[in-house]
């Protein structure tokens, strides 16, 4: 449904120079598709989704939706519609007609109009809505007004730059599965923009993460959770501990990992020299109480230094020799937990360490 073949953009910086938003980018987005772009402020996400739209002309490449290139088309005549962050409604109209403007200004006959504001309302849980000012409606009610306009001229793609960062906690998560649940319904690709982890995991069909520009990993979101090919994605996407170390041993597809504090253990891995610097990924989830099993899992021992209540579980921060800040999490239940200041055994088993193969930060 969308093809987007090395995009590049640069803007001129206000201090001088240029400052590259997008590096030879190139992405696929399929049809019925949820494809979200998640990186931090700057990464380049907004100005790939305006490229899209038609409000950012790019230096070089192309773009091409149903396989058709809309490189030079305006923004109107392009088969897309966007979601902004601020909803961008008319206060002064209906929510009738706000979700009809666009219908209004194609010349689209009235009963035709009714028809579907009536179609778009009732898919976005506003059913009976139509008649009440934008004042009148709650923040959340004024993000389904903005999704029922844009999806109401039937578009190929519908981008959404940040649609629910103005919403509050509890409102933002509902939204996420009400979000999902209509692409489902309505059977078109969505393009999601995003700098929220928890958003792009729960939402996703297959996230892009971007740095500096570039696409520095792209695929499911399990994928990038447990198995993220750099230490950027790795950092960015989840709460993660990252162990730096070397190899001191590599052959027949398994990796002797030597680490600080005189720890190591063996994981999967390419063959590699010994003494190369890598990385090693644990999330705090797979962190256990226990000295695990000898000679396989990694085994730690360390003091506790800070534990967080977060309901149904706690945030355990362990120091070990030469590993400080180890995350751990950790169920809550009816009995004690580690309080600060106690030692305690960790381990991690062999499964749920990964070996991060790209360094770049």
């Amino acid at each position: 449904m969308l093809d987007i073949l090395h995009a590049s953009k640069r803007f001129a910086a206000p201090e001088g120079g240029w400052i590259t938003a997008l590096d030879d980018v190139s992405l696929t987005v399929a049809p019925n598709e949820f494809l979200t772009l998640l990186g931090p402020s700057g990464c380049g996400k907004t100005t790939l989704l305006r490229a899209i739209s038609g409000f950012e002309d790019l230096d070089s490449g192309d773009i091409r939706i149903d396989g058709t290139s809309v490189a030079g088309l305006p923004a109107h005549r392009r088969p897309v519609n966007t979601v902004f962050q601020r909803y961008a409604l008319f206060p002064h109209l209906s929510v009738a007609r706000n979700v009809a403007y666009s219908l209004e200004i194609a010349g689209v006959d009235k009963p035709s109009i009714n028809k579907r504001v009536g179609e778009m309302l009732e898919l976005v849980g506003l059913d009976g809505y139509g008649a009440r000012k934008i004042r009148q409606l709650s923040g959340g009610q004024q993000q389904r007004v903005a999704l029922a306009r844009s999806l109401v001229a039937r578009p190929k793609i519908l981008l959404l730059d940040e649609p629910l960062s103005a919403l509050d906690k509890n409102l933002r998560q509902r939204m996420q599965f009400e979000l999902k649940s209509i692409q489902s319904e309505i059977g078109i690709a969505f393009v999601f923009v995003t700098h929220d982890q928890e958003e792009a995991l729960t939402m996703s069909d297959r996230i892009a993460v971007l740095g500096h520009g570039k696409i520095e990993q792209l695929g499911t979101p399990e994928d990038l959770y447990h198995r993220p090919i750099s230490d950027f994605v790795a950092r960015f996407l989840g709460e993660g501990n990252l162990f730096s170390g070397r190899i001191a041993e590599a052959q027949d597809g398994q990796c002797r990992i030597s680490l600080e504090g005189g720890h190591s253990v063996t994981v999967p891995g390419r063959d590699s020299p010994p003494g190369r610097a890598v990385t090693l990924l644990v999330r705090p989830e797979d962190v256990r109480l226990g000295t695990g099993e000898a000679g396989r899992d990694l085994a730690l021992r360390g003091t506790v230094s800070q534990v967080f209540f977060v309901g149904s579980d706690y945030r355990v921060v362990v120091d070990a020799p030469g590993l400080p800040g180890i995350k751990a999490t950790i169920r809550a239940g009816r009995g004690t937990h580690p309080a600060p200041g106690s030692e305690i055994d960790l381990c991690v088993a062999q499964d749920a360490l990964h070996l991060v193969e790209g360094s770049r930060i």
